[in-house]
């Protein structure tokens, strides 16, 4: 016959006054916090399973919280050690548990008025239970299994907590899973056989990237692995942890990453090498000191720091790309709209690697301005890269930022390569003019009866609008009402389509001739007079007569009567208007004396093709004297570059493939 059950009662009081315990609880505790507490009991009494159930009362009211977990239990025997300290915890020194001032347990008192402690302790079995009208008495006993908590009944140690007579609203379970996440997310993806279930849902930790490597140290293997969270963990800072094989930690300390703005991970380090490093019951080891002046952890630590400081870069580079791209799409990027393609995408990059090295050295720049502040800026330093004075980027700067060696260096290197950068650009863009100028004269010499003037002649014009010097980069943006006009004048001049045999070139057709079209082009923008600095409007006008027309006089009559109707029609004749009347074919006819004599007459002015000034300019040339103009304007650069044309395209269409592609 077994003999009777006799309780021991452990019950006492706490070594400080009710009053004096929940002075040490903020007013401002979230509703949660008392329940984090319980769990995190839970883990350092190394349960591998908890679960959290609530029980409502029907009326959107918390009637009970139950949380249950798999530990060890309380060590009830010894009650002067746990339940009657305060603030003086057994277990503030070890490194793998959370608990460290023994006040977690009683923070229950700002949710609820009683607490029921049920544990299972080496197979006995016991119950405590602290009311928060009386924080500091504790009632203790010991209690047969039959009185045990169901829950606990089928095992061998655990402990199950019970929270009743709840006080106000109490957050819903969405919002308490969110934060159960945020608490213990790092612990769960450090320790994956740790279990933490809610209402039968199992908390995830919150989204995060992991970064692994791993390194040899004197034939010991260490695995890094880096959590990196999107939000900050609730209650965790950015620390290092050294565990053992067994995955038990058996050092912690905040990483080199700690403290950094917007930027939280976990660092774990896993290596046998931990196994000969232990620590008695006060947390104290000579092997623990021993461990921290070898060679091996003083090697470790700097494989671990330069490893976080990576990762760290990288996430910087990162976020400033993202507040770049947020930048330009704000329109705080200056408008390159204006510039040809090549050296607008040069400008852009350029800004974006200045940017981008002063947003991660100092990534509140710009956050903490507004948006007049961040264009001044960003243009300011668009205006200073590019000039002669773009060192003084860097002088200014140096003395503001608190960059490192590396980065200093980075962004001196940055600075120095803007006008490195820049000089390629221009020997790039520079080099694909120059073959464009060759295959056009490739088809001039020898293709000129086959190419039409659309879409062959069109497209060439398209691409490579700096044909006609660099101010007409931009031909084909033109105003829309003064495109219409002005074609709609010229269509009125009489025989402008009309091609007779005395217009038909050396070796062309006049039925060939007939099928072509002459291209016509315009553009009209507002621009600055240097002088004064008052606003025009500039109007080109070119037109371009097909390949098999040489041009004669009647071509010179055309232009002069279309520059006539343009300066009597009332829209354009006004003082703040300019025309450029170009007319361009492939040669001038070796019979016309005309065109040649308007040239020599004002050969004077220094301005290749002119045959008539005043508010009107007109122009006559051909292909060849576009090609020897360019030439000639850039030989010195042609002759450094020393430019190969031996494997110059020799059929019309690999001609035309490529000059169809802008040279800009």
């Amino acid at each position: 016959m077994a003999s009777a059950f006799k309780a021991n009662d452990f019950s006492g009081n706490t070594k400080i006054t009710d009053a004096g315990i929940r002075n040490n609880f903020s007013k401002s505790l979230d509703p949660w916090s008392p329940l984090v507490e319980l769990i995190w009991n839970g883990f350092d009494a190394n349960a591998d399973n908890i679960s959290i159930t609530t029980r409502d009362t029907g009326l959107n009211a918390t009637e009970s919280i139950t949380i249950l977990d798999d530990g060890t239990g309380i060590d009830f025997t010894r009650p002067d050690d746990n339940f009657l300290r305060f603030r003086d915890s057994l277990k503030k020194k070890s490194h793998d548990v959370h608990g460290e001032k023994g006040i977690g347990r009683l923070a229950f008192h700002r949710i609820c008025n009683r607490a029921i402690w049920y544990t299972k302790f080496k197979d006995e079995n016991a119950r405590i239970e602290i009311s928060s009208s009386s924080l500091s008495s504790v009632k203790g006993t010991t209690i047969p299994a039959n009185e045990q908590n169901a829950l606990l009944a089928n095992s061998t140690s655990g402990t199950c907590v019970e929270l009743l007579e709840f006080i106000g609203y109490f957050p819903s379970q969405a919002a308490l899973t969110s934060q159960l996440s945020l608490e213990f997310g790092w612990y769960l993806a450090l320790n994956p056989s740790k279990q933490l279930i809610f209402n039968g849902q199992i908390v995830t930790p919150p989204e995060h990237s992991c970064s692994d490597t791993s390194f040899t140290i004197e034939g010991s293997e260490f695995k890094l692995r880096l959590i990196h969270w999107r939000d900050k963990p609730a209650s965790e800072r950015s620390y290092t942890y050294y565990r053992s094989s067994s995955e038990n930690v058996i050092y912690h300390a905040p990483s080199s990453l700690n403290k950094k703005p917007n930027y939280h991970t976990t660092l774990s380090v896993l290596s046998s090498w931990f196994d000969e490093f232990s620590e008695d019951e006060n947390g104290q080891s000579l092997d623990m000191r021993s461990m921290q002046h070898s060679k091996v952890w003083k090697t470790l630590q700097k494989e671990v720091g330069a490893f976080a400081q990576d990762h760290y870069k990288s996430y910087l580079v990162g976020q400033a790309d993202e507040q770049i791209q947020k930048l330009i799409d704000d329109g705080d990027f200056p408008d390159y709209s204006d510039l040809g393609k090549s050296y607008s995408e040069w400008r852009l990059g350029n800004l974006k690697g200045i940017l981008r090295i002063i947003i991660i050295s100092e990534p509140r720049i710009f956050k903490d301005s507004n948006k007049r502040q961040r264009k001044i800026i960003i243009r300011l330093l668009d205006k200073i890269s590019v000039s002669n004075e773009n060192d003084a980027i860097f002088d200014v700067l140096e003395g503001i930022l608190d960059l490192d060696e590396a980065s200093m260096q980075l962004f001196s290197d940055q600075i120095k390569t803007a006008k490195l950068n820049n000089i390629i650009q221009t020997i790039e863009k520079l080099q694909k003019r120059e073959a464009a100028i060759s295959r056009i004269s490739e088809i001039m010499l020898n293709h000129h009866n086959e190419t039409l003037e659309t879409p062959d002649l069109q497209g060439v014009i398209e691409a490579n609008t700096w044909l006609f010097g660099n101010q007409y980069e931009t031909i084909g943006a033109e105003e829309t009402t003064f495109t219409v006009i002005a074609e709609n004048l010229r269509n009125s001049i009489a025989g402008i389509n009309e091609v007779l045999d005395d217009d038909v070139d050396d070796g062309a057709n006049l039925s060939g001739a007939n099928r072509q079209v002459d291209l016509f082009l315009v553009r009209r923008n507002m621009q600055y007079d240097s002088y004064n600095n008052q606003p025009y409007f500039r109007c080109v006008i070119v037109e371009i007569k097909r390949p098999s027309i040489a041009l004669n006089k009647k071509h010179l009559r055309q232009i002069d009567d279309y520059a006539g109707i343009l300066a009597k029609h009332p829209q354009f004749n006004g003082i703040q208007t300019r025309y450029e009347i170009i007319l361009l074919g492939r040669k001038i006819s070796p019979n016309d004396y005309d065109i040649s004599e308007r040239l020599e007459q004002v050969a004077g002015r220094n301005d290749p093709g002119l045959v008539g000034g005043g508010p009107i300019k007109k122009y006559v040339k051909t292909w060849q004297t576009i090609i020897e103009e360019f030439r000639i304007a850039n030989d010195y650069l042609l002759a450094t570059l020393q430019t190969q044309r031996d494997t110059l395209e020799s059929s019309k269409e690999d001609l035309l493939k490529h000059l169809h592609s802008p040279t800009h």
